[in-house]
């Protein structure tokens, strides 16, 4: 075998390697006009031509959606409320959104699967590995409870660091509002709410009295038109909110369409 072939033989050797892994986990691709991708995301800056997805992408176009998060560093507070706002969320059949990391968002995720709710992670790396790996149980109980695992990266990219905050743009662009648990200012929930915050999403947080670790939240609670969250009530009505608004905006646009036709 010469040099030449040898190539030929590795490049051959790749792809079969990565068909395999891409029939063994079920990943699929959606680009960005098909129907299987995400409508809101369709909207924000710099949306990735395409998406790969695990399980029932479907959902995220399906129910409304809420990215609830937080950081890895979560008190014993927090660690319950995570947990409570999933399951309200999950009961109300709204999809939970978060990027499947340790702390506020497990916890978030394990409450809506207890609820019988659907998730939706987005991960900084392709599908063909789960990060965390301590998650790996998480992942496999959202797929089987109807949920999805997406990326924007092909199926053997390895994580890097700078793709967390890429991937922070999509929770909250697939995502009609984003809900912060427990985060200090200085903490990567942080770049969600930023990206939250230029695309437009509805943004609420846990009372910052409720949590020990609670610069962000107390950051967000001074920003105009952020929803303060105590109890079920404050949660109900920002849910209330979300829809009204989402309400809005398709009026907005019919009439923009209709005025664009005459």
């Amino acid at each position: 075998m010469n040099a030449k072939e040898a190539v030929c033989y590795g490049h051959t050797q790749q792809f079969r390697e990565m068909i395999k892994i891409v029939w063994e986990y079920g990943i699929r691709q959606a680009d960005i006009k098909s129907e299987a991708y995400p409508q809101r995301l369709c909207s924000i800056a710099k949306a990735p031509d395409c998406l790969y997805y695990r399980g029932n992408i479907e959902r995220i176009n399906q129910n409304h959606s809420i990215a609830v998060i937080g950081s890895r560093r979560v008190s014993e507070n927090g660690r319950t409320l995570a947990y409570q706002i999933g399951y309200a969320l999950g009961r109300r059949g709204i999809n939970v959104v978060n990027g499947l990391a340790l702390g506020c968002d497990t916890y978030a995720l394990y409450g809506a699967l207890a609820a019988g709710g659907t998730c939706a992670a987005v991960l900084p790396c392709g599908l063909a590995q789960i990060v965390p790996h301590s998650n790996a149980f998480l992942a496999q109980k959202l797929l089987s409870n109807g949920g999805c695992l997406v990326s924007e990266y092909p199926p053997m990219i390895p994580a890097q660091k700078y793709q967390y905050v890429d991937r922070d743009r999509i929770q909250s662009g697939v995502s009609d509002g984003v809900l912060v648990i427990e985060a200090e200012y200085d903490s990567g929930t942080m770049h969600t709410v930023r990206y939250a915050i230029k695309q437009g999403r509805l943004l609420a947080c846990i009372d910052s009295q409720m949590v020990r670790y609670r610069s962000g939240n107390q950051w967000i609670e001074d920003l105009n038109g952020a929803s303060v969250i105590r109890g079920t009530g404050d949660l109900d009505c920002f849910i209330a909110q979300l829809r009204q608004e989402i309400v809005y905006r398709q009026v907005t646009l019919e009439a923009a369409m209709d005025s664009w036709h005459l």
